[in-house]
């Protein structure tokens, strides 16, 4: 992906083609190897970060919004008469961009700001470069070595909304985890659309009804009436929906039982959207037993006159520990003729993975979490959202 997006931009292939250790990943241009002079006048080799605007492959520099900040991995650049590079420096705040973990940020914008990613990076090459020069004048940041990046990104194109951000090394916490998704109604198809959008390493996804029109309108996106003539399965339907996205969603059209519950063992956390029972329990005691986090999800609804009440639920299971779980998850076998109705509506199924998806980011530290609480309650009849 390197390759590609620094050959379809002449701003990135000039920099690259003049000699400069370029690099893209992760929605940014990282240039290697920028020599500047240390607090004690020794030439030094840094790296200059710059968040790309990226649409597919193809990026553009916006004038006066701000682009024109460089990141900047290494010490605090200084003169050759000792002076720091104060003019330049914008904070020593630390961050990570596309793995790399900065040291602090530069400002420095001329009339005008500049046209693209060659001119920010050749001014902030040549701010630096020009004391190490004063030291070494063979120093130079032109070394014409050739950066070989390997693209192992969780995404089918890169999440700019991250880079943009500058907050890629929070959202690296939700790397490596595999995810697994039971149920694929309107919660848990929800659930799918957020987690889609996370680098995870794997989302799995368990269920083994067929997508039905009634299931359209309460699920996210808009599919084409061919599609109920088709009667695909719930997972294999949005896993082509999403794969779009994220590479590695994996299907499994069918119900969980006691005979195939190892099938949830290699995963690392587990969302529960699916009936109460006798399976949600066997379910439940397994992820208890194998020591795998989940949260369970639940919504009640129910006409009162010519209006609906309707509340969600989302319980944390952490690791083993089965108090939440046991105090408000029911595993009761539902009423048939009770809820015959099946009301549900897609705001809240997507409230409810959503309050589900921010209590998970909160356990990896995505979010911060002052309260610890495992289970929110949310109510429309009183707008109350309650932590226990």
């Amino acid at each position: 992906m390197s390759e590609r997006v620094i050959n379809l931009n002449p701003d990135l292939k000039r920099l690259q083609d003049e000699g400069y250790e370029l690099e893209v990943r992760a929605g940014c241009a990282i240039v290697h190897s920028v020599p500047y002079l240390d607090e004690h006048g020794n030439v030094q080799l840094g790296t200059l970060v710059s968040p790309l605007e990226l649409n597919s492959d193809l990026v553009r520099y916006t004038k006066n919004a701000c682009k024109h900040i460089m990141y900047f991995q290494g010490t605090m650049p200084h003169r050759k008469n000792g002076e720091p590079l104060n003019g330049v420096l914008l904070n020593h705040n630390k961050c990570t961009l596309a793995d790399v973990p900065t040291d602090m940020s530069f400002s420095n914008k001329p009339d005008g700001d500049y046209n693209d990613y060659y001119e920010k990076f050749t001014r902030y090459i040549q701010i630096l470069s020009s004391e190490a020069q004063a030291v070494n004048p063979t120093i130079t940041a032109a070394t014409f070595k050739k950066i070989v990046s390997s693209d192992s990104s969780v995404f089918n194109y890169v999440d700019t909304n991250a880079s943009r951000a500058a907050i890629s090394d929070i959202a690296d916490k939700l790397k490596n985890h595999k995810i697994g998704i039971i149920g694929l109604g309107g919660t848990g198809s929800y659930l799918l659309d957020q987690i889609a959008k996370t680098p995870v390493a794997e989302i799995h996804l368990f269920d083994g009804d067929i997508f039905c029109q009634h299931n359209a309108f309460r699920a996210p996106g808009a599919p084409e009436k061919e599609v109920f003539e088709q009667q695909p399965n719930k997972t294999d339907h949005f896993r082509n929906i999403y794969s779009a996205m994220h590479r590695h969603i994996f299907s499994h059209p069918y119900n969980l039982e006691e005979d195939n519950l190892d099938e949830l063992g290699s995963l690392d956390f587990v969302f529960i959207a699916m009936d109460s029972g006798n399976s949600k329990r066997l379910i439940v005691n397994f992820l208890h037993e194998h020591r795998i986090s989940f949260i369970d999800t639940g919504i009640d609804i129910m006409r009162v006159g010519t209006s609906l009440i309707g509340m969600t639920r989302a319980t944390l299971g952490m690791q083993g520990c089965l108090q939440a779980a046991e105090q408000h998850i029911s595993f009761e076998e539902a009423n048939k003729d009770l809820y015959a109705s099946n009301i549900q509506t897609a705001e809240l199924n997507a409230f409810c993975a959503l309050t589900a998806i921010m209590k998970w980011k909160q356990t990896l530290g995505f979010y911060l979490d002052n309260i610890h609480l495992a289970n929110c309650v949310y109510s429309t009849n009183d707008g109350e959202m309650q932590w226990r």
